[in-house]
């Protein structure tokens, strides 16, 4: 199962704003395996301190 997401946040003054995606495995109706894209991963990861 795949989502279109749009997720933000704050921090330490900083903020993020993007869209990405969310690929769920789902097995007897439970989450089992989840995997997140992000639409920008260099920014993601530069807010995250990464």
């Amino acid at each position: 199962m795949a989502a279109g997401i749009h997720f933000s946040g704050r921090r330490d003054g900083a903020s993020m704003s993007m869209d990405g995606v969310d690929v769920l495995r789902v097995r007897d109706g439970k989450i089992v395996e989840m995997w997140l894209f992000s639409g920008d991963q260099a920014a993601e990861d530069e807010f995250w301190g990464r």
